[in-house]
């Protein structure tokens, strides 16, 4: 096993840890708030955006994988900004 695919393994297991502790909540509140937004409308392609984003900018997730309260405050401005999509 090279370090690449070390690397690639650990990089896709935080990306899938940040979809299940941010993205999984966020989702469930926005689909509550609001039904007619697109993020509930296309649940399949928004998860795979979500996905995407999440992996490109991994590194900067850390912070709110490790700590709870940045976790909580991630997901209300995720929230807050999905909102706003129409």
């Amino acid at each position: 096993m090279t370090t690449l695919e070390i690397v690639a393994g650990f990089w896709i297991a935080g990306s899938l840890l940040a979809m299940w502790k941010i993205w999984k909540p966020s989702y469930k509140v926005i689909s509550l708030i609001d039904t007619d937004n697109i993020l509930v409308q296309r649940p399949i392609l928004s998860t795979i955006v979500v996905f995407i984003i999440f992996t490109l900018f991994l590194p900067f997730m850390v912070l709110p994988l490790l700590i709870p309260q940045k976790a909580e405050e991630f997901a209300l401005g995720f929230i807050k900004g999905a909102k706003r999509i129409k």
